[in-house]
């Protein structure tokens, strides 16, 4: 496996590093961190015009075609630059319904997801905030026509700008069946918008008898099991490659930070405490960037590695929120500062370590997958 870039990844990191670093600044961070709609609808609407929503869609599908491996250069840098945008949850659901969907769900949907025009979030965790795909138990009942969900599933991202989500429940005979369900002003489906460290918008959903067509149900029964073991595994993947870029960022700013910052006449990046915690700093950062790529690469074969999905998102989760608070340690007191960026940072590893699960649930799934 070759971790050099290709000429199409080079393009891809080079004009999305010019591009965040004009839209995704710090203050459209905190002002969607501060409920500010119009901020996120704009950023978005720029990058459905860019086409990253399309990146790893296939050609038939309207899509560019590209791996999950070109995805995970464009995520690096959206993890570096924190920019609110929902491109892992339109990726990652595109992909599973790519891969188990009907043809004529596929064609419905995936054309509409390239272009923008549909958001589809996953809608997987429940009371128990379990990313098991077996503790699902949303009720499904069955009827001549598909399903009438009810139920609550909690922490879906951007769900007050998705249109659909994607979701694991449970049908009157036991079943488990994975389901596209439309949510944008749908009566049947109440959002309550809950305050996140994140900073991005995150809502628990309540399903009222909300009635679902046979054609868009996308797996039932033990596929419908591996599809969201994937989903979640996938989900995982690009929020550890998010991580790896946050974690670079981050580097990059301490070792600026303290190169120019003084104490007693000397840089404070002189110090030898200094320098120990900055060379930890850039190892675990490394470390974390070859985990994930590796990882990305495995799902752009036929199916994808549990082992390396597993073992990218321990690293990750552990490695990069430590990483922070060694950074706020080389600033001082001003980076525990409202007005200083690294809060920022830190605030979202917080978020992105759990999310698609963390270290224990993948250091329990790495387990037995080696038959340990």
């Amino acid at each position: 496996m070759d971790f050099g870039l290709t000429e199409t990844q080079e393009l891809i990191r080079n004009s999305a590093r010019e591009f965040l670093a004009d839209r995704s600044d710090s203050s459209v961070v905190r002002a969607v961190a501060n409920g500010d709609t119009e901020a996120l609808a704009s950023l978005w609407k720029d990058v459905v015009e860019l086409g990253w929503p399309a990146l790893t869609i296939a050609k038939e599908h309207g899509g560019a075609g590209l791996s999950f491996s070109d995805l995970a250069v464009l995520l690096t840098e959206l993890g570096a630059s924190l920019a609110p945008t929902p491109i892992v949850e339109s990726a990652i659901t595109s992909r599973i319904i790519e891969r188990y969907g009907s043809d004529a769900l596929k064609s419905d949907l995936l054309p509409q997801a390239a272009e923008g025009d549909v958001l589809i979030t996953p809608a997987i965790l429940e009371r128990d905030v379990s990313w098991e795909a077996d503790s699902a138990t949303m009720a499904a009942t069955r009827t001549n026509n598909g399903l009438v969900i009810t139920g609550e599933k909690r922490f879906v991202s951007f769900a007050e700008q998705a249109t659909h989500v994607l979701t694991l429940v449970r049908t009157d005979g036991g079943e488990p069946a994975l389901v596209v369900v439309p949510i944008w002003k749908s009566t049947g489906v109440d959002q309550t918008p809950l305050e996140h460290v994140s900073g991005v918008p995150v809502s628990s959903l309540t399903f009222n008898e909300v009635e679902v067509s046979e054609a868009n149900i996308v797996a039932t029964g033990d596929e419908a099991i591996a599809a969201t073991d994937e989903l979640v595994a996938a989900g995982a993947v690009a929020r550890a490659t998010q991580l790896a870029g946050l974690g670079r960022a981050v580097v990059e700013a301490t070792v600026d930070y303290t190169a120019n910052r003084e104490q007693f006449g000397q840089a404070v990046g002189s110090f030898q405490a200094v320098q120990h915690h900055l060379a930890e700093m850039a190892i675990a950062a490394k470390q974390v960037n070859h985990l994930v790529h590796s990882a990305a690469w495995s799902f752009s074969q036929d199916g994808y590695s549990v082992e390396r999905a597993a073992q990218a998102k321990i690293a990750a989760s552990e490695k990069i929120s430590a990483l922070c608070w060694t950074a706020h340690q080389c600033h001082g007191a001003i980076g525990f500062t409202w007005e200083h960026d690294l809060h920022l940072y830190t605030r979202r590893a917080l978020a992105w370590k759990t999310d698609y699960g963390d270290s224990a649930f993948h250091k329990s799934k790495l387990a037995t997958s080696l038959g340990l």
